[in-house]
């Protein structure tokens, strides 16, 4: 945030710029009055610390008075070196918001920039996390059966089986063959008489054939 410190003492402006520097603060700073009202609007302070006792016609309280009647709420926190009965109550009836004897503690003006810091973000609430009610899982999805497709292939012919060429027997042959039976004599009754009348056998022609 902005800080405008009117204070015509060297140290303590010091000591302030220090401690507003640690909690990144930007301090604009006068001597007296007159210029802090002359470029008020031009700094545009988000607080203001001013002294009481200040050099020039102006004291710190006509300043709060003045910014007071033109309208501005910005925090104002009144310093002062002498501490006297009453001076805290003069300070908040001029319009000032708060009050430090001085010289100045640090711990205070650390805890007082840390209120009115407007640039701080204000802590949100942590909400307790309910648990997550368990869903049961969908059951899964009947998907319709579809009927295959009759394909226009051709049909699988299976190949007959080759039949075996069928082998002629072959006939044992005897180890020992049997004997031939001995020639028998023709009897009378078995012979023919043979037949002489015009038939001629002629050798060597016709493989012996009887030509008549």
């Amino acid at each position: 945030m902005r800080i405008l410190y009117v204070e015509d003492n060297p140290a303590n402006v010091s000591l302030v710029q220090r401690v507003a520097r640690i909690g990144g603060h930007q301090v604009v700073t006068y001597t007296n009055g007159e210029s802090a009202l002359e470029f008020f609007d031009r700094d545009a302070p988000d607080l203001l610390l001013i002294d009481i006792q200040l050099a020039g016609e102006l004291t710190g309280l006509d300043v709060v008075k003045s910014l007071r009647t033109r309208g501005k709420k910005l925090p104002v926190v009144a310093l002062t070196a002498y501490a006297m009965v009453g001076d805290r109550e003069r300070c908040l009836e001029a319009g000032c918001d708060g009050y430090l004897p001085k010289p100045l503690p640090i711990t205070e003006l650390v805890d007082l920039f840390q209120r009115y810091n407007v640039n701080a973000a204000p802590e949100k609430p942590v909400a307790a996390e309910a648990p997550a009610a368990s869903t049961p899982a969908p059951p899964p999805e009947a998907k319709p059966e579809t009927p295959p497709t009759p394909s226009a292939s051709t049909p699988n012919v299976t190949p007959s089986a080759t039949m075996p060429a069928p082998t002629s027997p072959t006939t044992p042959t005897p180890a020992n063959p049997p004997a031939a039976a001995p020639p028998t004599s023709p009897t009378t009754s078995d012979v023919k008489p043979t037949d002489t009348t015009n038939h001629r056998t002629v050798s060597g022609e016709n493989n012996g054939k009887h030509i008549p």
